[in-house]
């Protein structure tokens, strides 16, 4: 069996996000301020804002993101079936649909399945949110909920497409700030899978969620100065690490924000996380996005101008992702969202060409796919357009081979030999 992973995406409804933290970030300094919105490509770019493409595209987004998780999962592959009409598909249309005769197939490699792997955030908010409120309400845990939508998700996706090719191995969001150890010990216990094997096609196991995700722009600091938060951490990180459960970290200097623009960048930084790793030197990670960083602010130094000259990624970030990959075996990349952009895949390939055979294979083997759809939504037209920039992007055959089928199943550490196994009982 030969896998397609989207290793990053997003399936969600209005009612998951929690919008009094997002509007409670806008009680930012005006350094801060000016920062987070100075910057380069990240959606405000002057195609967007040409005649109406920025109302279409937030019209397309919220169209996207007002359908229940079941609807989003079918109107995804429907996609890659050719379902919708383009607007740009001389440009960005395959000459078949990515999906056809059963299989998805991308520069006529095929495959059969699709291994999906769509992330629930933790939008819970602590009672110090709410006491400054006029209509406050008590702390609200927004993880149970979301859970448990994900999973009538994938249920109502294996109604509408029995013969489908997508399986999902979904992450989900905890922040130990916001929560109980107990309250952690019960979630992680009824909702986290650790057997590492294949599931069963169209079926939701008991335990649905192969992995973890946490958001730093919310909140949540890898490694917290308070004891006590950080023994809850510490936990969660044990967990992982025993059962070999990965987790995946935003990792780029925008998006869904709950904390001011500096103190985002602070906790975002993946060199917070040579801390944890030290101390849990097993632990999978990966860090989405590629550490991408679109701000001018944080790309103001002498190295990120130098790339800038090279054509290579300037983020600072990228590059202590890749210091990371080099001191740590479980460390990965995904290139959600950053995928957006052509240049971004010339800019990955000249970087690894200049390393060295070793650098340039250990990159290789830790770098994912993913889409961050319907996020992606702000910059791309759909999700077929996603596949369309990375399948006529300048990566290798093998590179794509790698970053979306041998990569994902390493990361997530399922064994096709396990699978292979109970078949033939």
């Amino acid at each position: 069996m030969r896998y397609f992973a989207d290793c990053h995406f997003h399936a969600m409804t209005m009612d998951h996000p929690n919008f009094a933290s997002f509007f409670a970030s806008f009680y930012d300094s005006a350094t801060g301020l000016l920062a987070a919105n100075a910057t380069q490509n990240y959606i405000f770019t002057p195609q967007l804002l040409k005649g109406n493409n920025l109302l279409n595209t937030l019209e397309n987004t919220l169209t996207a993101f007002e359908r229940p998780i079941g609807e989003t999962f079918a109107m995804m592959e429907d996609d890659l079936e050719g379902m919708f009409t383009s607007s740009e598909k001389e440009k960005y249309g395959p000459v078949l649909p990515y999906i056809h005769m059963g299989k998805l197939s991308i520069r006529g490699m095929e495959f059969e399945k699709m291994l999906m792997i769509p992330l629930v955030m933790d939008f819970s908010q602590d009672q110090s949110e709410n006491d400054r409120l006029y209509y406050s309400l008590p702390a609200l845990d927004r993880i149970t909920k979301y859970a448990q939508d994900t999973i009538e998700g994938m249920r109502e996706y294996y109604r509408r497409h029995p013969d489908g090719l997508f399986e999902f191995y979904p992450f989900l969001g905890i922040d130990p700030r916001l929560h109980s150890q107990s309250f952690m010990e019960n979630i992680l216990e009824r909702y986290v899978n650790t057997s590492h094997v294949f599931h069963k096609d169209h079926t939701v196991p008991d335990k649905p969620f192969y992995g973890i995700k946490v958001y730093p722009p919310l909140g949540f600091c890898p490694w917290p100065n308070d004891r006590e938060t950080l023994e809850k951490h510490r936990y969660l990180y044990s967990f992982c690490e025993k059962n070999r459960v990965p987790i995946i970290t935003h990792c780029d200097d925008q998006g869904f924000r709950g904390v001011s623009a500096e103190e985002a960048w602070r906790i975002t930084d993946p060199a917070v996380w040579r801390t944890v790793l030290e101390n849990y030197p097993d632990l999978v990670i990966d860090f989405a996005h590629y550490g991408k960083q679109y701000a001018y602010a944080t790309r103001n130094n002498m190295q990120s101008l130098a790339m800038r000259i090279k054509k290579m990624p300037d983020s600072p970030w990228f590059h202590t992702i890749i210091s990371l990959m080099k001191d740590f075996r479980g460390v990965y990349a995904d290139v959600s969202f950053s995928g957006c952009a052509e240049e971004f895949y010339k800019e990955f390939r000249t970087y690894i060409e200049e390393k060295d055979e070793k650098t340039r294979a250990l990159i290789l083997s830790r770098t994912l796919f993913g889409s961050d759809f319907s996020v992606n939504l702000l910059k791309v037209e759909s999700y077929t357009q996603y596949y369309s920039i990375f399948e006529n992007s300048v990566l290798s055959d093998d590179d794509i081979i790698a970053m979306a089928s041998d990569n994902p199943i390493a990361f997530l550490g399922l064994k096709e030999e396990e699978r292979k196994r109970r078949f033939l009982r």
